[in-house]
């Protein structure tokens, strides 16, 4: 691609301004004048945001982050061959004119912009060719419940007759294959590159998971959402965005970018359902208790809920707990709203599996004879805010009485908090799990590059009675000991880690699976092999 053509993109997007400067020439509608000849020719045919990844013919586009400012590997991106390099200041010893948005510099052409990070996200659909305009793309957004109604959006949409891609926390689909995903939420170049993948590969529609992160470092500026969903708001990432306040901003974004025949799908009972969807162009519909598409559950089980939905006969979902009510609703009300009618809609979703490392289950067998009649289940679960730990175990409370047959029945909950992060949740996670479990251990998560120990005290700080509780550091050791203490008819919850399959441990990622250890655990011998 032409670097004019992405010129042009920037001018339009206001984001690139014109220049007096150089040879006069006119490009186009964009109105770009006076750019001089020998950049508006320059070939790109790749652009990152990362010098590593920079070679001959690249555009080079230099982020400041929160970290590191990508203005101090200009240098180095040069070096490594690239063609232009975009920034908001020009690196020392280039030539500052002033009046010039366009500098032509001796070993690469230089481009000011005042925002690189959303040039960036014009750039990088203008380079692919707006990919998202050719699906019908639904974008998720909220604190808790992403995955799993992104999950049932790509489920219900691919039963429907859609070839669905998937981008998301857990796994990315594009249409050619499942593959492990690393973030929630791609960078631009590589959502862009990742929708076009999805396009060519026959994909129609798509179900994209959308962080706050990435809605305030603007990876999704320039992506066509058909569709957006909220799914609720509770403090969380405050470590990042500093207040609830700006969290809340940062999810309103999806909103407000909405084409106006696009369709904001939100919480009814969330409060900051209306807040979000406020300024959206899109048509709005809300979902839930008092919402325009109302959910009543009549049954909660181990095995799944019986709800019904949109006016329509109850029937049984193979997800379990009320907060999984309002993800059924959500994709139900997304599949409504592109055209798809109740009861293929409805029917779909009642096939829908489990999410990975969501309220996923494991059953095994006592380890006393007097309760050897009654398994043990054990829960997997990505809880890792206090919202979601509440709800997962308020889920477990609401099915105890049903699946416990004798009283000695307990409710263990196994959790830590992650390091490097917000750390007002920790005390609040440690008595929620104290207010509604039965027995409580607090373990590591993902410690990072902080102390376990320090992590640990401080959520013993939110119990009222520690010493009814366990404090075991290492994830394993806590683990293996509630599969020694515990009895028939338990239910042990081990939640904040999911579908993740490591641990962090300071810049560490060591191999680690909740899934794994558990079975390893509650299997070992008399009742199944010790590997």
């Amino acid at each position: 691609m032409r670097l004019a053509a992405l010129l042009r993109r920037l001018t339009d997007a206001g984001l690139l301004p014109a220049s007096s400067a150089g040879t006069a020439r006119q490009v186009g509608p964009g109105g770009l004048e006076a750019f001089p000849d020998e950049v508006l020719d320059i070939d790109v045919d790749h652009l990152t945001d990362d010098s590593r990844e920079i070679g001959p013919g690249g555009l080079f586009v230099a982020i400041r982050g929160h970290e590191a400012d990508g203005h101090r590997f200009i240098e180095q991106a040069v070096e490594n061959g690239a063609a232009a390099v975009l920034c908001e200041a020009l690196p020392d010893g280039v030539s500052d004119d002033a009046a010039s948005a366009v500098v032509a510099g001796d070993r690469a052409a230089f481009v000011r912009s005042p925002d690189t990070r959303a040039a960036l996200a014009e750039a990088a659909a203008a380079f692919y060719g707006d990919p998202s305009h050719e699906l019908k793309l639904v974008g998720v957004t909220g604190t808790n419940g992403k995955t799993t109604t992104a999950y049932l959006v790509r489920h219900v949409l691919r039963a429907l007759g859609e070839t669905t891609a998937l981008i998301g926390t857990v796994e990315t689909d594009l249409g050619a294959g499942v593959t492990e995903s690393t973030l929630t939420t791609p960078g631009p170049v590589q959502l862009q590159d990742m929708l076009r993948t999805a396009a060519g590969n026959g994909c129609t529609a798509g179900a994209m998971e959308v962080s706050s992160h990435a809605l305030d470092q603007q990876r999704t500026r320039a992506t066509r959402f058909a569709a957006g969903v909220f799914t609720n708001l509770t403090p969380e990432h405050l470590d990042y965005h500093g207040t609830i306040d700006a969290y809340r901003a940062a999810k309103k974004r999806l909103f407000d970018a909405l084409p106006a025949g696009g369709v904001a799908l939100y919480n009814a009972d969330d409060l900051a359902g209306e807040e979000v969807v406020r300024d959206t162009p899109a048509r709005k519909i809300s979902f839930g208790e008092r919402g325009d598409v109302r959910l009543h559950v009549r049954e909660n089980r181990l095995d799944g809920l019986r709800l019904a939905l949109d006016g329509a006969d109850a029937r049984a979902f193979r997800l379990v707990g009320r907060f999984n009510a309002y993800n059924l609703a959500a994709a139900y009300a997304a599949a409504r709203a592109m055209g798809y009618e109740q009861g293929e809609t409805l029917d779909a979703l009642a096939e829908a599996p489990p999410v990975p490392g969501r309220f996923e289950q494991v059953r095994f067998p006592a380890t006393d004879g007097e309760g050897a009649s009654e398994s043990r289940v054990v829960i997997v679960d990505y809880a890792h805010t206090p919202d979601a730990l509440e709800n997962v175990l308020r889920a477990i409370g609401e099915v105890r009485a049903e699946r416990c047959s004798q009283e000695q029945g307990a409710v263990w909950c196994v959790f830590g908090c992650g390091g490097d992060r917000d750390r007002a949740k920790r005390p609040r996670m440690g008595r929620l799990a104290e207010q509604l479990a039965d027995r409580v251990v607090v373990t590591s998560d993902n410690p990072r590059t902080e102390n376990p120990a320090a992590i640990i005290d401080e959520i013993r700080a939110g119990l009222e009675h520690p010493e009814d509780a366990l404090f075991i550091e290492d994830r394993r050791a806590a683990i293996r000991e509630v599969a020694r203490r515990s009895t028939g008819g338990d239910v042990i919850l081990i939640a904040g880690k999911g579908h993740e399959t490591y641990q962090i441990i300071g810049a560490e990622k060591r191999s680690f699976d909740d899934r794994k250890e558990a079975k390893k655990s509650f299997g070992r011998p008399p009742f199944g092999d010790d590997t």
